[in-house]
């Protein structure tokens, strides 16, 4: 049974939540499943589904807890990566950076003479309008979770079937490992036999893994804050496999530095739980420490033992494998600062790299091919430009400023939060955004961590007002009418669940 912290039985959803919470949970396992949302039918299809997500947002806008001209300026301060994209995107068709040429029977890519660098290009306009179009759904999608939800099972239960997505791919992986396959899904024929489950890198898989394992450890933490001490019963269970599953594939399938931040993240989310649990047997007036609170003490000290040990054990620059070595990484990220420097202001457009780095590689590679230049970073700035960048950032800057302002944060968050800011970090030396099913969930998960803190202060503010009224009416000598009991034949409300 779900109790709010603040206003007893949690609030139950609104159709208009019930829509987003299936939307959000298709798009998010097939994502997952169509090999992470790269698999060029499904990057169509996924990108296609996630512009329905405005869609619901116009439809649901009514439903906002405020003014309309307070919902406009809100909006438009959150869309206003959304709007630069497309805005871009817009005004580098008027100039594009390449045309295509054959030769002998074969297509090139012929490079254009270019605009000044502060005006926006763009590369293969079908293929840069994909690319907008997918960032700006899946962006779009996520926000409605910050704009226009309240209830905060909508967020618990849109965790939980992702969880579970998660952890089912994961002991597909394992079974995958096991049996020492090379084919993905058993079915799938690949060139790349360092796939894990249904993706194809397992850079991808492992800040998937590790972004969905921190979000079950938020769960966990948050059934202990709504059931007690009897916080495992039921759906508990299974989200404790799944995360366990999901540690379990980041330590098969990741670099060292994922499985750092793993055992870390996995360590900070069981003192958080053996904390809550110790606070809910005060709250039972139940005496000791209790034998489950020694366990996840016991299990997060063997966790951060464990992400010391492994850092400690090995040189920093061991802690990521890159393809071709790090000086081949090194090169890259150098050939990409390159094309930033061309274009700084707006960049080469979206989906401009894979055409434009040929141009720019400042070495034989042979037949090695870059779809992606290992770092989320520089390829935003090479493809977007500084403007472009620092538009996707503001957000997630905005969160963790109001984050740090009100000074609370539920302490089940912490473990997401901690998830958050490791896929962040991540990006900057590696590719996990590049991902559809990874992008997606880090909007989702930061949105929702942003909203669910909103109601967790906006609650907390209500009951001291409430104590206040009722401690004004007794002072002026009025009695508060007790609430009728309810009638013999009635009956009684079931308890929202996951």
């Amino acid at each position: 049974m779900f109790e709010d912290e603040h206003h007893g039985p949690a609030q139950p959803e609104t159709n208009s939540e019930v829509a987003f919470r299936f939307h959000w949970i298709g798009l998010g396992i097939l994502a997952a499943v169509g090999c992470g949302g790269n698999y060029p039918p499904v990057f169509g299809a996924v990108a296609a589904l996630s512009l329905i997500g405005f869609a619901l947002f116009i439809a649901n806008r009514e439903t906002y807890d405020g003014s309309m001209r307070k919902l406009f300026y809100r909006t438009a301060f959150w869309m206003l990566p959304a709007v630069v994209t497309v805005a871009t995107l817009a005004v580098g068709l008027a100039f594009p950076a390449f045309r295509p040429v054959t030769i002998t029977g074969t297509k090139f890519w012929e490079l254009l003479p270019l605009p000044p660098s502060w005006l926006p290009v763009t590369g293969p306009i079908r293929y840069a309008a994909l690319e907008a179009g997918l960032s700006v759904g899946l962006f779009l999608t996520a926000l409605n979770a910050l704009l226009l939800c309240k209830s905060r099972l909508v967020f618990a239960r849109t965790w939980a079937a992702l969880v579970f997505c998660a952890g089912g791919l994961a002991l597909l992986g394992i079974l995958q490992f096991a049996s020492n396959t090379e084919t993905m899904l058993w079915f799938i024929p690949t060139d790349n036999l360092h796939f894990f489950a249904s993706f194809p890198h397992p850079a991808q898989w492992s800040a998937f893994a590790l972004l969905w394992m921190s979000a079950a450890l938020g769960l966990l933490g948050w059934l202990v804050r709504q059931r007690g001490w009897r916080w495992l019963s039921g759906d508990g269970w299974l989200i404790l496999f799944a995360a366990i599953l999901l540690g379990l594939s980041i330590a098969i399938a990741g670099d060292l530095i994922y499985q750092i931040l793993a055992a870390g993240i996995g360590g900070l989310g069981c003192f958080v739980i053996a904390w809550q649990t110790r606070q809910e047997r005060r709250k039972a007036q139940r005496r000791g420490l209790g034998f489950p609170l020694l366990v996840w003490a016991a299990v997060g000290v063997a966790l951060f033992g464990l992400a010391a040990q492994i850092a400690g054990r090995h040189p920093v620059d061991e802690w990521i494998h890159y393809a071709g070595g790090g000086a081949m990484h090194e090169r890259v990220v150098e050939d990409t600062q390159n094309m930033w420097r061309t274009r700084k202001w707006f960049g080469w457009g979206p989906a401009s790299f894979r055409y434009v780095y040929a141009f720019y590689q400042g070495m034989d590679q042979g037949g090695t091919y870059y779809a992606f230049a290992r770092s989320d970073f520089w390829q935003s700035l090479a493809e977007h430009g500084v403007i472009g960048t620092l538009t996707w950032c503001l957000p997630g800057l905005w969160i963790l400023a109001r984050l740090a302002w009100q000074r609370r944060i539920a302490g089940f968050l912490l473990a997401p939060l901690a998830g958050i800011g490791a896929i962040a970090a991540l990006s900057m030396v590696d590719f996990p955004l590049a991902s559809p099913a990874v992008f997606f969930g880090f909007w989702l998960v930061f949105f929702s961590i942003g909203r669910w803190t909103e109601v967790d202060t906006e609650s907390a503010a209500s009951a001291p007002s409430e104590r206040r009224r009722v401690e004004k009416l007794r002072a002026e000598g009025q009695t508060l009418a007790a609430k009728p009991p309810p009638a013999p034949d009635a009956p009684t409300p079931a308890a929202p669940t996951l």
